[in-house]
Protein backbone atom coordinates (compact mmCIF):
# COMPACT_ATOMS: atom_id res chain seq x y z
CA UNK A 1 0.00 0.00 0.00
CA UNK A 2 3.19 2.54 -0.14
CA UNK A 3 5.26 1.90 -2.60
CA UNK A 4 8.66 2.85 -2.93
CA UNK A 5 11.54 3.61 -5.62
CA UNK A 6 14.84 4.25 -5.34
CA UNK A 7 16.69 6.36 -8.38
CA UNK A 8 19.40 8.74 -9.06
CA UNK A 9 19.42 9.53 -4.97
CA UNK A 10 15.30 10.58 -5.03
CA UNK A 11 13.66 7.94 -2.85
CA UNK A 12 10.00 7.92 -3.91
CA UNK A 13 7.23 6.69 -1.10
CA UNK A 14 3.50 6.50 -3.27
CA UNK A 15 0.55 5.98 -1.43
CA UNK A 16 -1.20 3.11 -3.61
CA UNK A 17 -4.59 2.36 -1.99
CA UNK A 18 -6.75 4.77 -4.49
CA UNK A 19 -9.53 2.19 -3.95
CA UNK A 20 -9.73 4.10 -0.57
CA UNK A 21 -8.55 7.66 -2.05
CA UNK A 22 -5.22 6.74 -0.03
CA UNK A 23 -6.45 6.41 3.02
CA UNK A 24 -4.02 5.65 5.72
CA UNK A 25 -3.91 2.46 7.74
CA UNK A 26 -1.52 1.65 10.44
CA UNK A 27 0.01 -0.62 7.99
CA UNK A 28 0.89 2.30 5.83
CA UNK A 29 1.88 5.03 8.54
CA UNK A 30 4.77 1.99 9.34
CA UNK A 31 5.87 1.76 5.75
CA UNK A 32 5.93 5.44 5.45
CA UNK A 33 8.41 5.36 8.97
CA UNK A 34 10.33 2.43 6.93
CA UNK A 35 10.94 4.87 4.22
CA UNK A 36 11.78 7.62 6.28
CA UNK A 37 14.70 5.50 8.29
CA UNK A 38 16.00 4.34 4.69
CA UNK A 39 16.41 7.70 4.14
CA UNK A 40 18.12 8.83 7.26
CA UNK A 41 20.51 5.48 7.15
CA UNK A 42 21.40 6.20 3.02
CA UNK A 43 23.65 8.92 2.95
CA UNK A 44 23.35 8.66 -1.12
CA UNK A 45 19.71 9.84 -0.31
CA UNK A 46 19.31 13.13 -1.67
CA UNK A 47 15.31 14.10 -1.62
CA UNK A 48 12.57 12.35 -0.51
CA UNK A 49 9.63 12.35 -2.03
CA UNK A 50 5.22 11.57 -1.17
CA UNK A 51 2.98 11.01 -3.82
CA UNK A 52 0.15 9.23 -4.89
CA UNK A 53 -0.91 6.62 -7.10
CA UNK A 54 -4.92 7.23 -8.65
CA UNK A 55 -7.54 10.42 -8.57
CA UNK A 56 -6.97 10.61 -5.04
CA UNK A 57 -3.80 12.28 -2.97
CA UNK A 58 -4.49 10.68 0.62
CA UNK A 59 -8.07 10.71 2.51
CA UNK A 60 -6.67 11.34 5.43
CA UNK A 61 -6.98 8.55 8.57
CA UNK A 62 -9.02 5.45 7.76
CA UNK A 63 -11.92 5.28 10.05
CA UNK A 64 -12.18 1.75 10.15
CA UNK A 65 -9.77 1.13 13.03
CA UNK A 66 -11.31 3.93 14.78
CA UNK A 67 -14.83 2.40 14.52
CA UNK A 68 -13.66 -0.67 16.54
CA UNK A 69 -11.55 1.10 19.27
CA UNK A 70 -14.87 3.30 19.85
CA UNK A 71 -17.40 -0.24 19.96
CA UNK A 72 -15.41 -0.25 23.24
CA UNK A 73 -15.88 1.90 26.59
CA UNK A 74 -13.08 4.07 27.43
CA UNK A 75 -11.19 1.86 29.79
CA UNK A 76 -11.78 3.32 33.42
CA UNK A 77 -8.44 2.51 34.66
CA UNK A 78 -5.95 3.14 31.49
CA UNK A 79 -5.17 5.47 29.20
CA UNK A 80 -7.71 5.37 25.79
CA UNK A 81 -6.14 3.57 23.33
CA UNK A 82 -7.77 6.08 20.70
CA UNK A 83 -5.32 8.82 22.49
CA UNK A 84 -2.43 6.25 21.32
CA UNK A 85 -4.08 5.60 17.81
CA UNK A 86 -4.43 9.46 16.88
CA UNK A 87 -1.14 10.11 18.87
CA UNK A 88 0.56 7.36 15.90
CA UNK A 89 -0.17 9.55 13.36
CA UNK A 90 1.07 13.06 14.70
CA UNK A 91 4.27 11.09 15.18
CA UNK A 92 4.66 10.25 11.80
CA UNK A 93 4.34 13.75 10.57
CA UNK A 94 6.68 14.84 12.99
CA UNK A 95 9.17 12.00 11.87
CA UNK A 96 8.37 13.68 8.13
CA UNK A 97 8.73 17.27 9.61
CA UNK A 98 11.84 16.27 11.22
CA UNK A 99 14.06 14.61 8.24
CA UNK A 100 17.66 15.20 7.67
CA UNK A 101 17.01 15.08 3.96
CA UNK A 102 14.98 17.77 1.97
CA UNK A 103 11.31 16.63 1.39
CA UNK A 104 8.72 16.91 -1.52
CA UNK A 105 5.03 16.14 -1.86
CA UNK A 106 3.47 16.22 -4.99
CA UNK A 107 0.15 16.22 -5.21
CA UNK A 108 -2.59 15.67 -7.62
CA UNK A 109 -6.29 15.30 -6.79
CA UNK A 110 -7.50 15.39 -3.69
CA UNK A 111 -5.72 16.00 -0.24
CA UNK A 112 -7.91 15.74 3.04
CA UNK A 113 -7.54 15.80 6.68
CA UNK A 114 -4.74 13.27 7.21
CA UNK A 115 -3.78 14.25 3.55
CA UNK A 116 -2.74 17.89 4.33
CA UNK A 117 -0.93 16.92 7.13
CA UNK A 118 1.68 15.27 4.86
CA UNK A 119 1.76 18.64 2.80
CA UNK A 120 2.29 20.89 5.55
CA UNK A 121 4.76 18.68 6.77
CA UNK A 122 7.01 18.83 3.81
CA UNK A 123 9.53 21.00 3.14
CA UNK A 124 8.53 21.64 -0.90
CA UNK A 125 5.03 21.11 -2.03
CA UNK A 126 3.72 21.04 -5.82
CA UNK A 127 0.48 20.65 -6.80
CA UNK A 128 -1.18 19.90 -10.26
CA UNK A 129 -4.22 22.14 -11.46
CA UNK A 130 -6.86 20.15 -10.19
CA UNK A 131 -5.50 19.42 -6.31
CA UNK A 132 -7.92 20.67 -3.40
CA UNK A 133 -7.52 20.89 0.02
CA UNK A 134 -9.57 20.85 2.83
CA UNK A 135 -9.46 20.24 6.38
CA UNK A 136 -13.09 18.63 7.04
CA UNK A 137 -12.88 17.33 10.76
CA UNK A 138 -14.81 19.92 12.75
CA UNK A 139 -17.68 19.00 10.31
CA UNK A 140 -17.79 15.28 11.92
CA UNK A 141 -17.54 17.10 15.26
CA UNK A 142 -13.45 16.34 16.03
CA UNK A 143 -10.82 18.67 16.26
CA UNK A 144 -7.66 18.34 13.27
CA UNK A 145 -5.67 17.27 16.56
CA UNK A 146 -2.33 15.87 14.89
CA UNK A 147 -2.71 17.89 11.78
CA UNK A 148 -3.28 21.34 13.38
CA UNK A 149 -0.15 22.64 14.15
CA UNK A 150 2.19 21.46 11.19
CA UNK A 151 -0.54 23.63 8.85
CA UNK A 152 0.08 26.33 11.68
CA UNK A 153 3.60 26.32 10.86
CA UNK A 154 3.49 26.38 7.30
CA UNK A 155 0.47 29.30 6.46
CA UNK A 156 0.46 30.91 9.71
CA UNK A 157 -2.23 30.62 12.65
CA UNK A 158 -4.55 33.17 11.59
CA UNK A 159 -5.26 31.16 8.16
CA UNK A 160 -5.08 28.03 9.59
CA UNK A 161 -7.51 28.74 12.28
CA UNK A 162 -9.63 29.73 9.34
CA UNK A 163 -9.26 26.87 7.35
CA UNK A 164 -10.14 24.59 10.14
CA UNK A 165 -12.71 26.38 11.88
CA UNK A 166 -14.56 26.64 8.23
CA UNK A 167 -13.58 23.34 6.35
CA UNK A 168 -12.72 25.96 3.74
CA UNK A 169 -12.22 23.90 0.40
CA UNK A 170 -8.69 25.11 -1.44
CA UNK A 171 -8.25 24.54 -4.90
CA UNK A 172 -4.71 24.86 -6.18
CA UNK A 173 -4.25 28.52 -6.96
CA UNK A 174 -6.00 29.52 -3.37
CA UNK A 175 -3.35 26.91 -1.54
CA UNK A 176 -0.85 28.82 -3.61
CA UNK A 177 -1.55 32.22 -2.43
CA UNK A 178 -2.12 30.96 1.18
CA UNK A 179 1.53 29.74 1.41
CA UNK A 180 0.14 25.80 1.61
CA UNK A 181 1.51 25.04 -1.74
CA UNK A 182 4.40 25.98 -3.50
CA UNK A 183 4.18 25.91 -6.67
CA UNK A 184 1.11 24.72 -9.56
CA UNK A 185 1.50 22.97 -12.55
CA UNK A 186 -1.08 22.85 -15.30
CA UNK A 187 -0.23 19.37 -16.49
CA UNK A 188 2.52 15.83 -15.46
CA UNK A 189 4.67 17.19 -17.89
CA UNK A 190 5.01 20.35 -16.18
CA UNK A 191 4.67 19.15 -12.89
CA UNK A 192 7.15 16.69 -13.18
CA UNK A 193 9.45 19.14 -14.74
CA UNK A 194 9.37 21.78 -11.71
CA UNK A 195 10.43 17.89 -9.58
CA UNK A 196 13.55 18.04 -11.25
CA UNK A 197 14.33 21.19 -10.76
CA UNK A 198 14.05 20.73 -7.45
CA UNK A 199 15.92 17.98 -7.27
CA UNK A 200 18.53 19.10 -9.49
CA UNK A 201 18.88 22.71 -7.19
CA UNK A 202 19.39 19.88 -4.03
CA UNK A 203 21.94 18.47 -6.26
CA UNK A 204 24.17 21.12 -6.36
CA UNK A 205 24.35 21.51 -2.57
CA UNK A 206 26.43 19.82 -0.30
CA UNK A 207 24.75 16.72 1.21
CA UNK A 208 26.10 17.08 4.71
CA UNK A 209 25.51 20.88 5.07
CA UNK A 210 21.75 20.19 3.94
CA UNK A 211 21.53 17.21 6.29
CA UNK A 212 22.73 19.55 9.53
CA UNK A 213 21.11 22.65 8.15
CA UNK A 214 17.40 20.45 8.18
CA UNK A 215 18.71 18.96 11.40
CA UNK A 216 19.10 22.37 13.53
CA UNK A 217 15.91 23.32 12.55
CA UNK A 218 14.12 20.41 13.82
CA UNK A 219 15.64 20.24 16.75
CA UNK A 220 14.41 24.65 17.28
CA UNK A 221 10.89 23.00 17.19
CA UNK A 222 10.80 19.46 18.49
CA UNK A 223 10.43 20.50 22.10
CA UNK A 224 7.16 21.53 22.75
CA UNK A 225 5.53 20.00 19.37
CA UNK A 226 5.60 16.51 21.20
CA UNK A 227 3.52 17.93 24.50
CA UNK A 228 1.08 19.85 21.79
CA UNK A 229 0.20 16.62 20.08
CA UNK A 230 -0.12 14.56 23.19
CA UNK A 231 -3.18 17.50 24.25
CA UNK A 232 -4.30 17.60 20.94
CA UNK A 233 -4.30 13.21 21.30
CA UNK A 234 -6.46 13.43 24.27
CA UNK A 235 -9.01 15.62 23.11
CA UNK A 236 -9.39 13.62 19.78
CA UNK A 237 -10.32 10.66 21.77
CA UNK A 238 -13.09 12.18 23.79
CA UNK A 239 -14.45 13.64 21.11
CA UNK A 240 -14.26 10.80 19.01
CA UNK A 241 -16.41 9.02 21.89
CA UNK A 242 -19.22 11.85 22.04
CA UNK A 243 -22.87 11.00 20.76
CA UNK A 244 -22.58 13.73 18.16
CA UNK A 245 -19.62 12.38 16.09
CA UNK A 246 -20.79 8.91 15.96
CA UNK A 247 -23.95 9.92 14.51
CA UNK A 248 -22.04 12.01 11.88
CA UNK A 249 -19.30 8.98 11.05
CA UNK A 250 -22.92 6.76 10.61
CA UNK A 251 -23.39 8.63 7.46
CA UNK A 252 -19.47 9.14 6.23
CA UNK A 253 -17.11 7.10 4.03
CA UNK A 254 -15.22 5.19 6.58
CA UNK A 255 -11.98 7.32 5.35
CA UNK A 256 -10.61 10.58 6.59
CA UNK A 257 -9.33 12.21 9.32
CA UNK A 258 -6.28 13.35 11.83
Amino acid sequence: MIRRELQSGVLTLTFDRPEARNALTPEMLAALVAGFDEAERDETVRALVLRAAGPSFCAGGDFGGFRRLIAQPAPADAPDPIVAANRSYGAVLERLAGLSVPTIAVVAGAAVGGGVGFVAASDFVLARADATFRLPEVTLGLPPAQVAPFVADRIGRVRARQLMLTSELLDADAALRCGLVDYVAANDAELAAELARIVGALERAEPAAVRATKAILARDRAYARGATLDFAAEHFARALRSAAVSERLATRSPSSSS
